[in-house]
């Protein structure tokens, strides 16, 4: 299943989506949305609503919006 970075690169080369465009219409600087997009930088929720929005694009509940690098052991279960 794709990402939602990947959703959100394939919108925008469907739509012909300039990073410099979304991230006007999104109301963000430019270098903060390719941080995103890349995965330097985890997307704010607001954000990603926004880009989201005017890329005509919506999050469903499989969608995988944050992946951790490793899973934490330390998290203990209780029964």
């Amino acid at each position: 299943m794709a990402t939602v970075r990947e959703k959100i690169f394939l919108r925008m080369k469907e739509l012909d989506v300039k990073q410099t465009e979304l991230s006007e219409k999104v109301g963000i600087k430019t270098q903060n949305l390719s941080a995103y997009l890349r995965g330097k930088r985890t997307i704010p929720f607001d954000v990603l609503e926004k880009i989201c929005m005017v890329l005509g694009l919506t999050l469903g509940s499989t969608d995988e919006v944050y992946k951790s690098a490793k899973p934490d052991n330390n998290v203990q279960r209780e029964d």
